[in-house]
């Protein structure tokens, strides 16, 4: 074959696929969902998972905001159990807390038909998963007294909020003084 028809051949090959290439109709870029689910992770975080738990309780039993306007509500507005304040980094009683502590047993024994919730809460220092465990040991403590005064078991639960339900927003001790708390609210 002749030197000029291998190079004739080769560029209308060249040519052809330059045609084919150049010449065929794009594709529309495929269109954008409207909105993106967030990634979904196969297991969920320590605090996730203390969180959902939290939130399927308080479903489960009913909570003063389902019933907003009834008689939970208005009770629990009244604040009848003290509030139990907590040292930086603690879960034990502090001699405030056993004197608010043996007000709410003789409420809680005076009331035997409501139930109560104890929420561990935080300041902002520290972790998610660690103010997670901190809120619950000491909503667990305030449980074991409760227990050891008296009250039965089956009347109490408890939730660790962490950090996530501040008192006060600020940041200072001050605030954080404020955050380091077990709440109490009454239930079903």
């Amino acid at each position: 074959m002749p030197r000029w028809s291998a190079r004739l051949l080769l560029s209308l090959t060249v040519a052809a696929l330059m045609v084919l290439v150049v010449g065929c109709p794009k594709k529309p870029p495929p269109e954008a969902p409207q909105s993106t689910p967030p990634p979904v992770s196969e297991k969920p975080s320590a605090a996730e998972e203390v969180k959902e738990q939290g939130f399927k309780e308080a479903a489960e039993t009913g909570s003063p905001i389902e019933e907003e306007g009834g008689e939970l509500a208005k009770l629990n507005a009244t604040h009848p159990l003290e509030t139990v304040y907590f040292d930086y980094d603690k879960s034990d009683l502090r001699s405030d807390g056993l004197e608010a502590l043996k007000k709410n047993v003789a409420w809680i024994k005076a009331n035997s038909k409501y139930r109560v919730r104890i929420e561990g809460n935080c300041d902002e220092r520290g972790t998610v998963d660690y103010n997670l465990a901190l809120g619950d040991r000491r909503a667990a403590t305030i449980k074991s007294y409760l227990m050891k005064a008296g009250v039965d078991a089956s009347r109490l639960e408890t939730i660790s909020y962490g950090e996530e339900h501040p008192a006060d927003p600020g940041h200072s001790e001050q605030a954080w003084a404020k955050n380091r708390r077990g709440d109490f609210v009454i239930i079903r």
